[in-house]
């Protein structure tokens, strides 16, 4: 629980510490996601800054401009494997829901499917980090370590899980903060919990 609470302290301090270029940062994240081809660069160029800052590194939107170029083909890797599960995950939940109708058991698979979802949504908030740990940025081996980080520390993942969401549904309440730093602060959580991880072990 504190481990957790201290990861979303640090996050909130990046984005605090680093507000206008964050600004600026997630302005063009958010633009670059609903031109869809841009989506995955812009997302790891975001975690890519996030990184940066939690290795206490300065970073600005020059770096993430460039991360943009230098991370495009394993982005659209990355991107590319998450269309396929989403797609199968989301697709497999409308059509159960068709096929099985208002049944108990229909509930329960649909549910099984949302959970999968979640569990895939939660598991790239760790597996984009480990992409800029490792010495090639080989996607499939940052998804495995981000299982293996999962599995090594599911209370801690849980936690922190939760206290996001929170802060972002909070966020979101109130003059639609989450809209403007949203995206930053999951991304700045994920590295801090990954960058700890891998400096005490």
């Amino acid at each position: 629980m504190s481990a957790a609470v201290k990861i979303l302290g640090l996050s909130f301090q990046d984005v605090w510490q680093e507000l206008w270029t964050i600004f600026i940062v997630h302005l063009i994240f958010l633009l670059g996601n609903l031109l869809i081809l841009t989506g995955p660069p812009v997302t790891l160029a975001l975690f890519f800054y996030g990184n940066r800052i939690a290795h206490g590194e300065a970073a600005n939107e020059r770096d993430f401009l460039e991360a943009i170029r230098k991370y495009w083909s394993p982005a659209w890797r990355w991107g590319l494997i998450n269309v396929l599960v989403i797609g199968v995950l989301t697709g497999d939940y409308y059509f159960i829901g068709k096929l099985a109708g208002n049944s108990n058991h229909s509930y329960l698979i649909q549910g099984f499917y949302l959970t999968m979802l979640a569990g895939w949504m939660l598991l790239q908030l760790f597996t984009l980090p480990f992409l800029f740990e490792q010495k090639q940025p080989s996607v499939v081996q940052a998804l495995r370590n981000g299982t293996v980080f999962i599995g090594q520390n599911f209370i801690l993942v849980l936690v922190l899980a939760v206290l996001l969401v929170l802060s972002l549904t909070v966020g979101t309440l109130t003059f639609l903060l989450t809209f403007v730093f949203g995206g930053a602060l999951a991304a700045f959580a994920g590295n801090h919990a990954v960058v700890e991880h891998l400096e005490t072990h």
